[in-house]
């Protein structure tokens, strides 16, 4: 059943048309976009699609050679009149689609999401959208994944036409400088998106506060994340990490190193298990995948059971963790494992303990720990980690002890920090 055309379908027409997009060559910026919407979503199609008057074009596809089909036949006609993402679970089972040749005939289509590229003034262009040949249902997560890459996406779009705007008009250095901007700003939007603070008592019998502290110059965006999330009713999985490299390519890898350790932890919530996974997942993506950088991840993943405070913890080349008991006594847990992306095969240890009540867990990227002092060079250093780390968690919020460590590493330097930061701090109630 082909779709209705949507009341704003001349100005919508208009506005596709002032991207000046259709019909254009691959660019990398949305390659990378449809890639990562494939593998949060678990999928092996996706597409970056623009509905034309007749036809859907697709800017960037993954897992499928087609580069435009019928707008008659397509789901994402039905998309575009939408304001939030479209689902079919099961195209059979949709008298819309039952009888479509995408479903009926080669590539057999299933499973279908779509969520509209809306721009700035309101029109629905077309869609980043995923398929599978079976059927199946999105995560809440992958659902709000799939939105925010949407987003990103009409981003991309907002900024190519603007570069392309400004050819006529400013110099090749401009053109580069206002580039780097958008990716820039991509890579910082999603890289924020990796960054949410879990709400107050998201976790019971265990309170979590994170602090992202950003670098002082106007560099590329880093890959620093952390996470928190709960792995079945009393498990509860946290992340600090960071994958080497700048810009919206490491932004983009982080992405796909936090979905995969979500869905690693949730089949098999056992530390070491998840990072020898993990390791096996980036030297594959090495080979398969070559970037201009060798793509390496450090990471420290503590798994807790809320009801007894019972922790495995295991790192990845990471900076130490450290338990403060409520008493003071500061402990460095330092689980042996090399970073990721150096050796196939490699073993990870776990790192055994309880936390009892009050009880602090403290998680820093290395932009804390080598925080330089200007002038003389000076590292902020694990041992001063340690005597800080006493006094934060001394302190009776979490969020202030969080920023006190930032603050410590931006006093010890003498202003902002040169790399960027995470600080993860964790306390059973």
């Amino acid at each position: 059943m082909s779709a209705p055309i949507p009341a704003d379908e001349a100005p919508r027409l208009d506005a596709l048309r002032r991207y000046n997009i259709v019909d254009t060559s691959p660019e990398g910026a949305f390659d990378d976009l449809t890639r990562l919407a494939a593998f949060v979503c678990g999928v092996p199609i996706a597409l970056v699609s623009l509905v034309d008057v007749n036809r859907q074009w697709f800017k960037s596809r993954c897992g499928l050679s087609l580069s435009e089909t019928p707008r008659r036949i397509s789901f994402c006609a039905h998309s575009i009149l939408q304001r939030d993402v479209f689902v079919i679970p099961d195209a059979l089972e949709d008298p819309r689609f039952a009888d479509n040749p995408l479903v009926t005939s080669d590539p057999h289509i299933r499973f279908y999401a779509g969520a509209p590229l809306i721009t700035p003034d309101g029109f629905a262009l077309g869609t980043l959208c995923v398929m599978d040949r079976v059927p199946r249902r999105l995560t809440a997560d992958q659902t709000d994944a799939l939105r925010a890459l949407s987003r990103q996406t009409m981003t991309q779009m907002e900024l190519r036409s603007k570069v392309a705007e400004l050819q006529q008009a400013v110099t090749r250095r401009r053109l580069a400088e206002e580039a780097y901007a958008g990716q820039h700003r991509i890579a910082e939007h999603l890289q924020q998106a990796l960054l949410l603070t879990p709400p107050a008592c998201a976790f019971p019998g265990l309170d979590v506060r994170t602090v992202y502290q950003a670098a002082s110059d106007e560099a590329d965006v880093g890959g620093d994340f952390c996470d928190a999330f709960r792995v079945d009713e009393t498990l509860v999985a946290l992340i600090v990490g960071d994958v080497v490299g700048k810009g919206l390519t490491a932004a983009t890898f982080t992405a796909e190193v936090k979905f995969a350790l979500r869905a690693f932890a949730r089949e098999h919530p056992d530390p070491a298990s998840i990072l020898l996974r993990l390791n096996g997942a980036v030297m594959d993506a090495q080979r398969m995948e070559p970037r201009a950088e060798v793509t390496l991840v450090t990471v420290a993943l503590a798994v807790i059971d809320t009801a007894t405070g019972d922790t495995r913890l295991s790192a990845a080349g990471a900076v130490p963790p450290l338990l403060v008991s409520h008493g003071g006594r500061v402990r460095a847990l330092k689980p042996g494992g090399m970073i990721l992306g150096v050796q196939a095969g490699e073993q990870y240890e776990a790192v055994r303990f309880r936390m009892r009540e009050r009880d602090t867990l403290l998680f820093v990227t290395d932009g804390i720990t080598e925080a330089r002092r200007a002038g003389t060079g000076r590292l902020f250093g694990d041992e001063r980690l340690r005597r800080v780390a006493r006094d934060a968690v001394a302190r009776e919020s979490l969020g202030e002890a969080a920023a006190h460590v930032v603050d410590e590493a931006r006093r010890f330097a003498g202003g902002p920090l040169s790399d960027d930061a995470c600080v993860l701090v964790a306390r059973r109630r």
